[in-house]
């Protein structure tokens, strides 16, 4: 299978930052925020040429960005600081905030309240991206939704077989979550019938301890309009401002005419 350009420069960096020196010096760059060649050469015992060797290969690989530093009197300095993508290699602790809140939300409002948060993030999924579908043939939809995927971090793939199309994700990029709640998986499958509009079966499931997440797309199997509407027809109703209010004035309306009666 050919490797796609994004995954041979992730490859690359793994093993530019693998390299000691070149973690030392992104470590020093987290630590001090900016420093120079000189500055570094010293801080580690290497002499400035072999610094920027390893820093040419950082800037290659978008983890360092040089800055000129002029000042009032002579020449001006050149320093080296992380870029935004550098930061992914530092440890973060996203997973546990969303976990946190999702408990909060649970704790506070019940589970119904953290399905509705992944129902309108699915939503907002569909209302972004589905324009990149519109006039595409079957096979071109699901190929974009691959695209999709991977944009996401979930290492999508797919392939045509014989009944349909087959999805695979190598990758949850929301796997913490998805571990401890299954709203997202859940939603991620209406996402794919929604967006595709065609049944969609899911054979393999990462959160369940498989190696990937496979679905299967039934390319004779297209979704009624109805089942496919009736939700968010539903959800319309429900969201709406004004419906309380109106079935409220429309049963206090059909008792005044019994009423008269």
């Amino acid at each position: 299978m050919v490797l796609e350009l994004r995954e041979i420069n992730e490859i690359q960096t793994d093993r530019w930052i693998k390299d000691s020196t070149r973690r030392q010096i992104l470590d020093l760059l987290k630590r001090r925020g900016r420093a120079t060649v000189e500055e570094m050469a010293a801080a580690l015992n290497i002499t400035p040429m072999g610094v920027r060797r390893h820093l040419l290969a950082l800037e290659n690989a978008a983890l360092v960005r040089i800055e000129i530093e002029r000042r009032p009197m002579g020449r001006p300095t050149y320093v080296y600081k992380l870029t935004e993508e550098a930061e992914a290699l530092f440890p973060k602790g996203y997973h546990h905030l969303v976990l946190d809140l999702l408990e909060c939300v649970a704790a506070r409002e019940g589970m119904e309240r953290v399905d509705e948060l992944f129902e309108r993030r699915k939503e907002r999924w569909i209302a972004t991206y589905a324009p990149r579908l519109e006039g595409k043939t079957l096979e071109e939809r699901v190929a974009e939704v691959a695209r999709i995927m991977s944009e996401n971090g979930y290492m999508a793939r797919w392939q045509k077989t014989e009944r349909g199309y087959v999805l695979t994700e190598h990758n949850c990029a929301i796997a913490h979550v998805a571990r401890a709640y299954p709203q997202p998986c859940r939603t991620e499958l209406a996402f794919f019938r929604e967006l595709l509009g065609v049944e969609v079966t899911r054979v393999n499931h990462i959160a369940s301890g498989g190696t990937c997440c496979s679905y299967v797309i039934h390319e004779s199997a297209p979704i009624p309009i109805t089942r496919r509407t009736a939700r968010s027809a539903s959800d319309r109703r429900r969201e709406s401002p004004n419906s309380g209010p109106r079935r409220a004035a429309s049963r206090a309306e059909r008792r005044l005419r019994r009423e008269a009666k």
